[in-house]
């Protein structure tokens, strides 16, 4: 099998740029951690920009992956999609109420993106039906 059969050119697209902005966020926070005491005002604030239009991009390409495929497979994609946003949200406001009430450690906001994808990577396999 090629290629071509096994990923359309809209999921090499989509897999392509999901590979490009991963790799992107992932090191513009470390720069951002490793230089923060180097970074101050409009410098820190730009680069601060970088994992944010990171995250703009993936969400942008995985939008226009839904309206690259079949009626099935986009319906599909937005099942998982918003059942993933819900456990995030789930998550997220859970631990805003143990670091309230609870006092457990503060989880920073950014996280949400990431425990977003990792609820997505659970729930797809599951999640084989429209219905």
């Amino acid at each position: 099998m090629s290629v071509a059969v096994l990923f359309p050119p809209a999921s090499r697209r989509y897999i392509l740029t999901s590979v490009v902005t991963a790799v992107l966020y992932v090191l513009s926070i470390k720069v951002i951690s490793w230089g923060q005491s180097q970074l101050d005002g409009p410098l820190l604030w730009a680069a601060i920009l970088v994992p944010v239009g990171c995250i703009a991009v993936q969400l942008w390409a995985t939008l226009r992956l839904m309206t690259q495929v079949d009626e099935f497979m986009r319906a599909l994609l937005a099942r998982r999609f918003i059942i993933a946003a819900c456990l995030a949200f789930i998550v997220a406001s859970a631990w805003g109420f143990l670091e309230t009430f609870a006092r457990v450690d503060h989880l920073p906001g950014y996280m949400v993106y990431a425990i977003f994808w990792v609820a997505f990577c659970i729930v797809s396999p599951f999640i084989r039906s429209t219905r």
